[in-house]
C-alpha cells in the first residue's frame, strides 16, 4: 500500500503536519493531520509504499510494547488513512 499523492509533511514549530496541495486543496480543503513521532515514521514508510507487516515490524524494532498494542496501532492508524481517502490501496 502507498499513500496518494497530493499530500506534503511540513514542521510547524514541533508539530509535524499534512496538508493537501495542488489538485487535493479543493477535496481536502478543510483537512489537516497532524503526526505523532510514531504517525510519522509510518507516513514515511507509506510514502515510499509497504505493506501492513513491515509497519509493524519496524514498530516493534522501535518501541518496546506488545505485538497486540502495536498492532491494534498500525490497524487504526490505516483505518483513518483509509477513511480519509488517503491510501492507494485500502490497507485492511
Amino acid at each position: 500500500m502507498k499513500l496518494k499523492p497530493g499530500f506534503i509533511l511540513r514542521k510547524c514549530g514541533e508539530a509535524e503536519i499534512v496538508v493537501p496541495v495542488g489538485a487535493n486543496v479543493e477535496k481536502y480543503k478543510n483537512m489537516m493531520i497532524t503526526l505523532s513521532g510514531s504517525a510519522r515514521m509510518l507516513w514515511d514508510m507509506l510514502e515510499k509504499g509497504c505493506e501492513r507487516a513491515d509497519l509493524v515490524r519496524a514498530m516493534l524494532e522501535k518501541y518496546d510494547v506488545e505485538r497486540e498494542v502495536v498492532e491494534n496501532d498500525v490497524d487504526l492508524f490505516l483505518k483513518k488513512l483509509t477513511r480519509a481517502e488517503l491510501l492507494d490501496d485500502e490497507g485492511l
